[in-house]
C-alpha cells in the first residue's frame, strides 16, 4: 500500500450526499479562536512582614490566569442545508454541537432541492442565517444586492477560521477571485473547498455477465474486485470490478450491437439494447463520457478548444470533435443500438433515466460515481446502477466500472468536476443572512475551523463521523481500511444524526464514505485516471484566466451577438438529430460559415484568439 494511499486514508470527514471529503491543516492561530478560550491576567497584592532585623515590608506581585468563556454569548441560528424537509430537531451530533459552542440550531423543513418551496422562502423576505440553497432564484450576489445577505471579511477567515484561510493561501490567486466583492477584502458568501478539482462525475459501467456472453471476456487479470461486506449488499460480493481495461473504439460500437442484437441476457427475446442516448440540445455531466471520446465535453460552456484545421480557438458547438460526436451518436440511434426516454408524460429526464436503467434491459450505464456500490441514502443510492439492479430481481448481475470510453485513435476523456479547489455560484457558496452579527459569524466560522484542523480529536470524530460500531465501523484496521457506515434505519434513536452542520471545506480527498468507494476512488486516483483521461480546456473563459477588463468587455459584446449564434447552434443540432442532413461534412462548413457570420468571428479574433488571453494552465496532480 502506497504512503499517499495511505494518508489519505488517515484523513478524516463527514459524508453528505455526493463524495465528500476533508483535508488537514493545523494552524498556529488556531487556539486563539477555537475551544481552548482566552485569559485575563488579575493583579494582586500580598504583604510579608519579617521578624528579623528588617523592619520594612515588602509587596509581591502575583498573576494568575483565569480563563473565560469563549462562547458565553448564545445566539439562535437557524439553517438550511440538505435534504432539511423531513428533519426532525434534536439529532444527537446537533445536541453535541449546541452544548459545546452555546447555540441553538434552528433547521428549516425546506429542502435545498426544493426550488418552489425555496422561491417562495424568499418571496416572504426571509433567509436563514446559514443556507446552502442550489435550487433558490437567485445566486450570492443577488441574495446580497437584494438585500438578504451580508459579506465576509477576509480578516475573519484569517482570525476565525484559518485553515480556510491556509487553504486559499495554497491555492491562490483563484481562492482569492471566488465570491469576491470587486476592488473589497471582502466575499459575497464562504465557498466552497472542493476536491473535485481532482475527480469527475460520471463514469463508464458494463454490464460484464453480458460482455462474457456476447464473447468480450475482459482477462481475469484486469479485473480488480470491489468488495461489499456491508448488511444490505454484503450478498452481493463478488458482482462489482473496476479495471484499468478499455474497449477500442470499434470494439465498443461492436459491444452497442451485440447489446442489442445479438440476446445477452439470455431470454430469448429481443428485448434489450447498450445505452440510453439523447438529443443534441442536451448537455449535462451524464453524457460527458459520449461527447469526451471525441475530445469534447458536453456539461462546460466555458471550455475553448483549439481547431487544428483552422488555427482558430473555439467553443464548443464550433468545434469539429462535437461535430464527430453527432454523427456517431446519430448512427448509433439509428441502428437502435442506443434509445431515447420517453419522456410523453412530462416526466422529469432524471427519474425515467434510472427507471429505464432499472428495467435490466439496458447494458451500459453512464453511472453516477458516488453512489456505486453505496449502501445508504436509499431514497438515491437504490436507485443507482449497479445496486439498483441487484435490489429489483437482478441478484446475479455483475458490473465492471472502467475509466471512460475510448473513442477513435488515442481520444477518450471526461471532464474535471472543477478546475479550481474553490469555487462559487449557487451550487458551491453558503450564504450569510444579513441578520447574522459579526459575534454569530465569529461562532460558526470557529465551529468549521475547530472540525477541519483538528479532525482527528474525539469530539470531532463523534459527531462528524458518529461513533464506532453505531453508526459505522472498519472494514480493516482504522483508518488504512474502508470504513462501512451503519444504515440510518438501523441506528438506536438516541444517535440518530441530522448532519447539515459541517461545510463543505474539504483541503484533501477521501473516499472513506462506504466501502465501495474507498476501493473505486482508491483504485482510480492510484492509477491517476483524472490525469490521464480528463480533457483540459486549451482556454478557459473565466474573469481569472482573461482578467477582469478583458472579461467584462467579452461579456458585454458576447451578449450582443449570442441570440443569433445560439438560434445557429440550436437549428443545426435539431437537423442533424432529426436526421435531415445528408452530408454532415459539408453541411458543417456551411454551418461554421454561418457562425462566423453571425459575430462568432468577431468573438474568436477579438477574445479568443487574443494573446492576452492565456492558454490553460492544468495544476499538479
Amino acid at each position: 500500500m502506497s504512503k499517499r494511499f495511505i494518508r489519505i486514508c488517515c484523513l478524516l470527514t463527514a459524508v453528505v450526499m455526493m463524495a465528500t471529503f476533508i483535508g488537514c491543516a493545523q494552524s498556529t492561530e488556531q487556539q486563539e479562536v477555537t475551544t481552548t478560550g482566552t485569559t485575563t491576567a488579575v493583579t494582586t497584592t500580598k504583604a510579608v512582614t519579617t521578624t528579623t532585623a528588617q523592619t520594612t515590608t515588602t509587596a509581591q506581585t502575583t498573576t494568575a490566569a483565569v480563563e473565560t468563556n469563549p462562547f458565553a454569548e448564545f445566539y439562535e441560528v437557524s439553517w438550511i442545508s440538505g435534504f432539511c424537509d423531513t428533519y426532525e430537531e434534536g439529532a444527537y451530533d446537533e445536541l453535541m454541537i449546541e452544548e459545546k459552542y452555546n447555540i441553538d440550531i434552528k433547521t428549516w423543513n425546506i429542502s435545498y432541492y426544493d426550488a418552489e418551496g425555496l422561491t417562495m422562502m424568499l418571496a416572504a423576505g426571509e433567509i436563514p442565517d446559514f443556507s446552502y440553497i442550489p435550487y433558490a432564484p437567485m445566486d450570492a450576489i443577488q441574495l446580497y444586492e437584494e438585500g438578504f445577505t451580508r459579506t465576509v471579511p477576509l480578516e475573519f477567515y484569517k482570525k476565525y477560521f484559518p485553515y480556510y484561510y491556509e487553504q486559499m493561501e495554497k491555492h491562490k490567486p483563484s481562492s482569492y477571485v471566488y465570491n469576491n466583492v470587486p476592488g473589497t477584502d471582502e466575499y459575497y458568501g464562504i465557498s466552497f473547498i472542493m476536491t473535485t478539482w481532482k475527480n469527475y462525475y460520471n463514469g463508464p459501467i458494463f454490464r460484464l455477465d453480458w460482455l462474457e456472453n456476447i464473447g468480450y471476456e475482459i482477462p481475469e487479470s484486469e479485473l480488480t474486485p470491489i468488495p461489499m461486506t456491508d448488511e444490505k449488499l454484503g450478498k452481493y460480493n463478488g458482482n462489482l470490478f473496476v479495471t484499468n481495461f478499455m474497449f477500442e473504439f470499434d470494439e465498443m460500437n461492436d459491444i452497442f450491437r451485440a447489446f442489442t442484437e445479438d440476446d445477452p441476457d439470455g431470454n430469448g427475446e429481443d428485448d434489450t439494447y447498450a445505452a440510453v442516448v439523447f438529443n443534441h440540445t442536451f448537455r449535462a455531466a451524464w453524457v460527458d463520457l459520449y461527447w469526451g471520446m471525441f475530445g469534447v465535453n458536453s456539461s462546460e460552456n466555458n471550455y475553448l478548444y483549439l481547431e487544428e484545421s483552422t488555427g482558430d480557438v473555439v467553443p464548443w458547438f464550433a468545434y469539429s470533435g462535437y461535430r464527430d460526436y453527432m454523427a456517431w451518436a446519430n448512427e448509433m440511434y439509428e441502428k437502435g443500438y442506443m434509445r431515447t426516454l420517453d419522456l410523453s408524460d412530462g416526466a422529469y429526464w432524471y427519474d425515467v433515466l434510472l427507471a429505464t436503467w432499472l428495467t435490466g434491459k439496458v447494458g451500459f450505464f453512464t453511472a453516477d460515481r458516488q453512489y456505486i456500490g453505496r449502501p445508504h441514502f436509499p431514497e438515491y443510492s437504490d436507485r443507482q446502477p449497479p445496486q439498483s439492479l441487484w435490489l429489483n430481481g437482478f441478484e446475479d448481475a455483475t458490473f465492471v466500472c472502467m475509466p471512460v470510453l475510448k473513442g477513435p485513435g488515442e481520444v477518450w476523456g471526461n471532464r474535471r468536476y472543477g478546475l479550481d479547489a474553490f469555487a462559487d455560484g449557487k451550487w458551491r457558496t453558503y450564504n450569510v443572512s444579513k441578520a447574522v452579527s459579526d459575534g454569530e459569524l465569529q461562532r460558526i466560522l470557529t465551529m468549521w475551523n475547530d472540525r477541519y484542523s483538528d479532525p482527528y480529536d474525539e469530539w470531532n470524530v463523534k459527531v462528524w463521523i458518529g461513533i464506532e460500531g453505531v453508526h459505522f465501523k472498519w472494514e480493516g484496521e482504522p483508518w488504512k481500511s474502508a470504513m462501512m457506515t451503519t444504515e440510518a434505519d438501523k441506528v438506536p434513536p438516541q444517535y440518530r444524526r441530522g448532519g447539515f452542520w459541517g461545510g463543505s471545506f474539504l483541503g484533501e480527498t477521501l473516499y472513506y464514505g462506504h466501502e465501495a468507494a474507498f476501493y473505486y476512488y482508491t483504485f482510480s486516483e492510484e492509477h491517476d485516471w483524472v490525469k490521464k483521461y480528463c480533457i483540459e480546456p486549451h482556454k478557459y473563459i473565466n474573469k481569472l484566466n482573461m482578467g477582469a477588463e478583458l472579461y467584462e468587455e467579452y461579456v458585454k459584446e458576447y451578449a450582443e451577438y449570442s441570440g443569433s449564434i445560439n438560434a445557429a447552434v440550436s437549428d443545426f443540432a435539431n437537423r442533424v438529430w432529426r436526421g435531415e442532413i445528408a452530408d454532415l461534412n459539408t453541411e458543417w462548413q456551411q454551418y461554421i460559415d454561418q457562425l462566423y457570420a453571425a459575430g462568432l468571428e468577431i468573438i474568436i479574433d477579438k477574445y479568443y484568439n487574443n494573446d492576452a488571453f492565456p492558454q490553460y494552465q492544468r495544476p499538479e496532480f
